[in-house]
């Protein structure tokens, strides 16, 4: 099984990287605000902790809204300013307290702020409706013919409905190295909220692209050996989504099997 992901969107892997990096880091400084003052040389009493906690407030605002638009200029941007008002904060501190770690932090904001400043200008270059989709192959190499395969594609009614429906693009190609057939499945996958929407759905079962991904691999196993690999632990058949819930396999029971 292979997926090649074409960039289409706007919100390129450099912004989805920074938008997680802010989910992460604001996390970090609302609940443990004392100690991230420490990491970076301050006290953490008094109005640092209340400081510290604000500075999380705004960078879970900037990464929820770098991951959910299609084009998060603007939170981008946010970024930038809020790597200016970290400069600051520890340059008040470094003044104060002279410590070694409060110099790493500043070195730590200035390299971080290298791809913040990167990314901002690279969208705000972009014009036009912003582009939320992004291009996702699934594929399989099926170890049969081509006429074989695309003749069991046509059979398999469900499954081509379910490609169809989600405005899906099946094929049928010779496999390079006359290694059989490889069925692809292309579609542009959109979810709600971009990225955090996308997460939500895989941990849910509802990624289509996931979906096709298991539904390949089983049309491939019925056609190579007539049935689906299956154990107790996944009587369904091998599932990415199952993975989640996966426990050591045993073999089916028999009843199970009638």
């Amino acid at each position: 099984m292979s997926t090649v992901m074409v960039r289409r969107r706007d919100r390129d892997p450099l912004a989805v990287t920074l938008g997680w990096f802010s989910l992460g880091l604001g996390t970090l400084q609302v609940i443990a605000p004392r100690l991230m003052c420490k990491l970076v040389g301050a006290s953490g009493k008094g109005r640092s902790g209340t400081l510290m906690r604000l500075f999380g407030l705004r960078e879970l605002a900037s990464g929820a809204g770098i991951l959910t638009q299609a084009r998060p200029t603007g939170f981008l941007w946010s970024r930038v300013g809020g790597d200016a008002l970290d400069v600051m904060a520890l340059g008040v501190v470094a003044a104060r307290n002279r410590k070694l770690r409060t110099a790493l932090a500043l070195a730590n904001v200035a390299a971080v702020a290298v791809p913040d400043v990167y990314e901002s200008l690279f969208l705000a270059r972009k014009r036009g409706e912003p582009v939320a989709g992004m291009l996702v192959r699934k594929a399989v190499t099926i170890n049969l013919p081509p006429d074989e395969v695309e003749q069991a594609w046509q059979a398999e009614r469900e499954l081509r409905t379910k490609v169809e429906e989600a405005g899906a693009f099946a094929s049928v190609t010779a496999a390079p190295g006359g290694r059989g057939s490889e069925l692809a499945v292309e579609l542009v996958s959109s979810p709600p909220a971009g990225e955090l929407g996308g997460l939500a759905q895989k941990l849910t079962g509802n990624d289509l692209p996931t979906q096709l991904a298991d539904d390949l691999r089983r049309f491939k196993q019925r056609l190579e050996t007539g049935a689906i690999v299956r154990s107790d632990s996944t009587p369904e058949g091998h599932t990415l989504v199952g993975h989640l819930k996966q426990r050591p396999a045993q073999p089916v029971p028999e009843e199970v099997l009638r």
